[in-house]
């Protein structure tokens, strides 16, 4: 209680309170613009939290995560062009309420069920992360390998209709992790001989590039909307509409639980926490004939869902330091930066930061809320916002956030680059988290491989000695050989059946 209080006190200091207000502005600005979500926001902010103390900067960023999910529900229930990959679930009904003229209602639903998941999932990450905090603590370098790996296979898995992309980009991300010096050996590593590439690819100059550059020259091809058709009676959000919202209140906490568990798995993130949320409601519903044709519960079940993702991915990151998705390993960027190493020790040695963190995500909630309630209408007029200019404006401030974190023209041009090719991958629809895990992940395999190497002898048998990895490697086998197994069975007896 005594950490708690104190992370009160410093949730609530002027420049975290700043900090977070900021950071939930852009992101539900980046948020509402189709096109760029709260990944581009993120890594445009990243450069300048480098002078930031952590809990300000992880505030500043966070504001961005949630507040993304939170803007991205408004065009998606207005032009039904969702503002974030997630949010086209809240379109299935929210558009078809606006057609028929209620969109304050449907937007009265999104956001109590952005405010409501996002409420939840911070409840169950002060409930869960010390307990996962324990069980991590008897980790040692073999079970954080296979816990790694377990988290390198569910990226995979979240894109089985993209395998074979999935899995090259993935590599990619791997082989561009170990670009530089090796530490153990003190070996160059693929740096073609220049100087420049002695320390390796910048992590911040690789994502900006990949995500903000690579983005912003996608905007500048495709535009942001197909329709600027604006069906909105006030410039403010009705609040009487709030009240009808919360008789879905089972709805709500069911699909809050679901995303923020969705969001623990390493990879799958809000798109599938939305959809399973949807589907779950659907179910459940006393009216299901209603859905996807225009009912509030619709939008408040994928809110909620999508908007208890960001809470959920802190869990395995604070216990374990093995990010869920690309936007919870920017954190832990900022983590590392400070001295400051995730894993099952960070509650006992950083209680105050924790605490603080858990206040912040709870405020971030409800500023996102009352930021939207109350200016709603100059939010959604953001979508008119010429592309060229946003698009330019955007790959700017990426160059120089780049160039002001290491003052080296080299990594502008590797994330010019790295623009380059993001463009390309997304042009052609290829799974770009993939390549951003990959990139992050690597260096954690590569260290906890070595470790485990060492401790087996050069062998890794090791790993089928001990209970924890050979746990997780069954639940791993489960998730592979489980789907397909059942839909073979159900085929069976539905053979049998009809015979």
């Amino acid at each position: 209680m005594e950490f708690l209080f104190d992370g009160f006190v410093n949730a609530f200091a002027p420049a975290n309170l700043i900090a977070l207000v900021i950071g939930t502005w852009v992101g539900i600005v980046v948020g509402v613009l189709p096109g760029l979500g709260p990944m581009v926001g993120m890594v445009v902010l990243l450069p300048f939290t480098f002078a930031l103390t952590a809990d300000v900067a992880l505030s500043l960023l966070l504001g961005v995560f949630c507040g993304g999910y939170f803007g991205g529900a408004v065009p998606a229930i207005l032009l039904r062009t969702p503002g974030v990959p997630s949010s086209i679930v809240t379109s299935f009904d929210g558009f078809p309420l606006t057609e028929r003229g209620e969109a304050q209602t449907a937007l009265s639903a999104a956001l109590v069920g952005s405010l409501g998941g996002g409420i939840i999932s911070v409840v169950i990450l002060v409930m869960l992360a010390p307990l996962l905090s324990k069980v991590a603590a008897n980790f040692g370098p073999p079970e954080y390998l296979v816990a790694a790996l377990f988290g390198v296979f569910l990226v995979v898995i979240s894109f089985r209709r993209q395998l074979a992309q999935g899995v090259m980009l993935i590599g990619l991300g791997f082989w561009l992790s170990t670009v530089g010096i090796d530490g153990p050996t003190l070996s160059p590593r693929f740096n073609f001989g220049t100087w420049e590439m002695q320390n390796g690819l910048d992590l911040v100059a690789l994502v900006l590039g990949l995500f903000g550059i690579g983005q912003s020259l996608l905007l500048l091809e495709q535009g942001i909307l197909k329709t600027d058709k604006m069906n909105l009676s006030r410039s403010t959000l009705d609040f009487s509409k709030i009240v009808s919202s919360l008789r879905y209140w089972k709805t709500l906490i069911r699909s809050g639980v679901l995303g923020t568990f969705i969001g623990l798995l390493p990879g799958p993130g809000s798109v599938l926490a939305s959809f399973m949320s949807y589907d779950v409601a659907k179910r459940l519903s006393k009216h299901p004939e209603e859905f996807g044709k225009g009912t509030p519960e619709g939008c408040l079940a994928a809110e909620a869902g999508n908007n208890a993702v960001p809470a959920g991915a802190l869990i395995p990151l604070l216990t374990l330091g093995i990010p869920g998705e690309a936007l919870s390993a920017l954190l832990l960027g900022v983590f590392t930066l400070n001295g400051i190493y995730p894993g099952p020790l960070l509650l006992i040695k950083e209680p105050v930061l924790i605490s603080t963190l858990y206040w912040s995500m709870l405020l971030i909630n409800i500023v996102a809320f009352v930021m939207l309630a109350l200016w709603l209408r100059p939010f959604a007029m953001i979508v008119k916002v010429p592309h060229r200019i946003l698009a330019v404006a955007v790959i700017v401030v990426s160059l120089v956030g780049i160039y002001a974190v290491n003052t080296r023209l080299f990594d502008c041009g590797v994330a010019l680059a790295a623009g380059v090719m993001g463009y390309v991958l997304l042009r052609f629809g290829w799974p770009l988290v993939a390549l951003i895990m990959g990139i992050v992940m690597g260096p954690i395999v590569e260290e906890r491989l070595r470790e485990t190497l060492s401790l087996g002898d050069g062998s890794l048998t090791i790993l089928l000695e001990r209970p924890i990895t050979v746990s997780i490697i069954i639940l791993a086998a489960l998730i592979l050989i489980g789907p397909p197994a059942w839909r073979s069975w159900k085929r069976r007896k539905g053979h049998q059946a009809a015979g």
